[in-house]
């Protein structure tokens, strides 16, 4: 989350009447972030109670499109729907969830109690696991489906961008560039021969920072917005690379265990995707070395307010996972 469009008052009042919202009393940006526009908003509670202002989250949609937009959004609210923490995303009379605020696509719900945890624990995990794993089940009966905007296709013409592109301060080096060759390489070659890998809905941004935890209790899972149809043990790699490692980018044998074991209870692993586990791991690792390059680095945007994540912290990953892996534990009784 974080501000890259402004919005108009004016506008945002129309918006919140059409939900039957009320009036609008106050926006605060939120800065955090790398890719949407965040507000925080207070709408005044309704004259015949004494309640306090209620309380929402705005986001302005700033990347992918509208079919990714539609695609989130509908995979959020069947979440949502079927019970699991998921925001309760606002519709209009029609039945629409995504609105259009600012000229872009914007998406309001409750704003939900928690925050990002920071000392993460197996019982952390254990939700995390969970969540992913319910969710890749419900999504056998998710009939829509959407493409990777990040996937293989990405890689390589990030990567070949960032070559062609990055100040010479910050130009990778023979061996990075050829490390991430290699990892493309090796995907590329997971995808031609990856029959029985199981696809569907994955969230494809599972970090803490799309967390609300009150405690160790899990209260949402937020930001579906690269939300797409891919591998699902991609999705499960993505989040052990950010959950379940020690401060020097090695996987943390307990972390990683809950939070598999919490899945398997879910949705057990197949052969297959043992096989591909290490593989799926590393080419999850320099997709974000990638992403956070290009957001360090080669955004033009003028606003200041962008976090800065540093790619260094998923080059470390990836050399550790190239050393080994700890391996998808059996399915516990």
């Amino acid at each position: 989350m974080a501000v890259f469009t402004r919005i108009d008052p004016i506008e945002l009042q129309a918006l919140l009447t059409a939900l039957g919202l009320g009036c609008l009393l106050s926006t605060a940006e939120v800065a955090d972030g790398v890719e949407n526009s965040t507000y925080f908003i207070e709408v005044a509670a309704e004259a015949s109670t004494a309640e306090v202002p209620r309380r929402f989250v705005l986001t302005l949609l700033e990347a992918g499109n509208r079919q990714q937009a539609a695609f989130s959004t509908a995979l959020a609210q069947q979440l949502q729907q079927a019970g699991l923490p998921v925001p309760h995303l606002l519709s209009d009379t029609s039945g629409t969830a995504l609105h259009r605020l600012s000229g872009k696509p914007a998406l309001i719900c409750a704003r939900i109690e928690g925050a990002h945890p920071q000392q993460v624990t197996e019982a952390h995990c254990r939700s995390i696991g969970a969540f992913l794993g319910t969710m890749h089940t419900m999504g056998e009966n998710f009939t829509i489906s959407h493409f990777n905007l990040q996937g293989l296709p990405w890689a390589q013409v990030t990567l070949d961008t960032l070559i062609a592109e990055l100040p010479e301060k910050a130009q990778l080096s023979a061996g990075d560039q050829a490390l991430l060759q290699e990892q493309i390489a090796r995907y590329r070659k997971l995808c031609e021969h990856g029959a029985g890998l199981p696809i569907g809905p994955v969230h494809a941004d599972l970090f803490r920072d799309n967390t609300l935890f009150v405690g160790e209790e899990l209260k949402a899972v937020i930001d579906f917005n690269s939300a797409c149809t891919d591998y699902l043990l991609l999705d499960v790699a993505i989040a052990v690379n950010d959950w379940a490692c020690k401060k020097n980018g090695e996987l943390d044998p307990a972390l990683v265990i809950a939070l598999l074991d919490a899945y398997q209870q879910q949705r057990p692993l197949t052969l297959v995707e043992r096989q591909n586990w290490q593989d799926m791991l590393c080419f999850s690792a320099a997709l974000f070395w990638m992403s956070r390059l290009v957001t360090r680095h080669l955004n033009t945007t003028d606003l200041t307010q962008r976090e800065d994540k540093d790619p260094n912290e998923y080059r470390q990953k990836l050399q550790h996972r190239l050393l080994g892996v700890v391996a998808i534990p059996p399915v516990s009784d």
